[in-house]
């Protein structure tokens, strides 16, 4: 398992880093076509979309996903498949047809002003195409095809940059030209994701799969709303307290928080259908335990680089009155890491105790908009990251000790714990350099000396084991390399 999850982990990681670095060109170019304020209006649209794919499919593609490994053969995989594919077709195309009809109450609600109502409306047709995207791509997973979802997921991303350089830059329609640029990547790679998958799917229809799909996934659905608020209520404490500029600044801060959460996509992708196959062998848990710290061996350096160099990003990609995004990144890119990492504790998926996960969720979510409420009128953004901070690391920190109940995985905790620690006192060190206006080159050499001082932390505490990773990698080119036949 430990072979295929880092062959599959570097598979569909190099798609995500290279889809979402193409995506990434887009930040400069929203920043300077929209303003502060019409970026605060395109973040929350993007906020709604992930309510939307959270709940309106009751996360059917995780009951899929679950069962899938279970089914007794392809035909009943292809029901299996079929079943959430309809499904979600009729889920998406219902919540459809209603939000368009209250789409002018719903832009006052959300967005406080008529004028984004044309953008609103695509907005809502981009949510519809992005969930039966994720639907089908989320499929390749299932059937252990990482090429195909690596090729498709770089395909979304080009057609993004190149629609969004017509409708932004060619014609100049602002924000309705960037949801429209959405709109129309994410329908073209449905599209062809469905080609890709036409064996996999058919006119079949099972209720009674139905029916076992979302009894594991229908605990989910509270849940996915609780994520939601996890994650986005900061946007929504902003533009209540504050305005749609302070929720600009801060969806910027979070793009570049963001480039954190990449190091573990690939991972995500690639390790959960495995374990689903591989959880009953007795040497799982230590091939996970293993992954967990060659992973953080990465995340932590790469923490700390977003967090000290985000001021030279931001004079990189984006206009001056985006500057105090900043100063969010040291809060924001650890919790972006730490809600995703619950992929290194399998235990209440494993278990099928998924109840769990809504009870963390709502324990997290409670800290979430407790803090919100009490740090947004206080500190604006800067309250609003380290409450997404602390959600977190509640969240991760809950799931870790009911996973370890539920499947025991023999992680390294001191190492990690003294590694928090120097990314802790290095990061203060960045804030530091950063408060104290030191000239540009000496403040990159010193950024560069704490970047340096963290890898060789995590190497010290062996975190990175280089002869078992050394032994790995040489076994997985040996494979690549052809053989010389005598």
């Amino acid at each position: 398992m430990l072979k295929s999850a880092l062959r599959d982990s570097l598979i569909y990681g190099f798609a995500t880093v290279l889809s979402r670095g193409m995506a990434f060109f887009l930040l400069p170019l929203y920043t300077h076509v929209l303003t502060v304020s019409q970026y605060g209006a395109y973040d929350l649209l993007i906020t709604l979309g992930a309510l939307a794919n959270l709940t309106i499919a009751l996360e059917i593609s995780q009951g899929l996903a679950r069962h899938w490994a279970e089914a007794a053969d392809a035909r009943e995989k292809k029901r299996l498949a079929s079943t959430a594919l309809f499904f979600s077709l009729g889920m998406y195309g219902f919540w459809l047809a209603v939000a368009l009809w209250f789409a002018e109450p719903l832009t006052a609600l959300l967005l406080g002003d008529s004028e984004y109502l044309p953008a609103f409306r695509m907005g809502l047709l981009f949510i519809a195409a992005n969930g039966l995207y994720l639907l089908l791509l989320n499929q390749f997973r299932w059937q252990l095809r990482s090429r195909a979802y690596a090729s498709v997921s770089v395909a979304y991303a080009l057609l993004t940059v190149c629609f969004a350089a017509l409708f932004c830059v060619l014609l100049d329609m602002k924000l309705v030209g960037v949801m429209l640029a959405q709109f129309m990547a994410a329908a073209s790679a449905s599209l062809a994701c469905f080609y890709m998958l036409r064996s996999s799917y058919g006119p079949l229809f099972d209720t009674r799969l139905l029916k076992k799909m979302l009894r594991f996934s229908a605990p989910l659905v509270p849940a996915g709303f609780l994520v939601f608020l996890n994650l986005y209520v900061n946007r929504l404490a902003l533009n209540h307290f504050m305005s749609l500029e302070e929720v600009g600044v801060f969806g910027i801060a979070s793009r570049i928080a963001g480039i954190a959460a990449l190091l573990i996509i690939g991972i995500r992708a690639a390790l959960t259908p495995l374990i689903y196959e591989n959880h009953q062998r007795p040497e799982t848990p230590r091939e996970i335990a293993t992954l967990f710290g060659w992973f953080l061996a990465f995340a932590f350096p790469a923490c700390l680089f977003l967090s000290v160099f985000a001021r030279e990003a931001i004079l990189v990609l984006a206009k001056p009155a985006y500057a105090e995004a900043a100063s969010l990144v040291i809060y924001l890119a650890p919790a972006m890491l730490m809600s995703q990492m619950y992929v290194f504790a399998p235990g209440v998926v494993i278990a099928k105790k998924t109840y769990w996960q809504f009870w963390l969720t709502l324990v997290s979510a409670t800290v979430s908009v407790v803090a919100n409420l009490a740090l947004v009128p206080l500190a604006g953004v800067t309250g609003a990251a380290i409450a997404t901070l602390a959600s977190a690391l509640v969240f991760f920190l809950g799931w870790v000790c009911i996973s370890q109940r539920l499947y025991p995985v023999p992680y390294a905790w001191s190492s990690v714990f003294l590694a928090m620690l120097c990314f802790a006192g290095l990061s203060s060190l960045g804030v530091w350099i950063d408060a104290s206006e030191v000239p540009l080159w000496p403040s990159i050499i010193a950024k560069a000396l704490l970047l340096l001082a963290m890898v060789v932390a995590v190497v010290a505490l062996k975190l990175l084991p280089v002869a078992d990773l050394r032994k790995l990698v040489s076994s997985l080119t040996g494979r690549l390399r052809p053989s010389s036949g005598k």
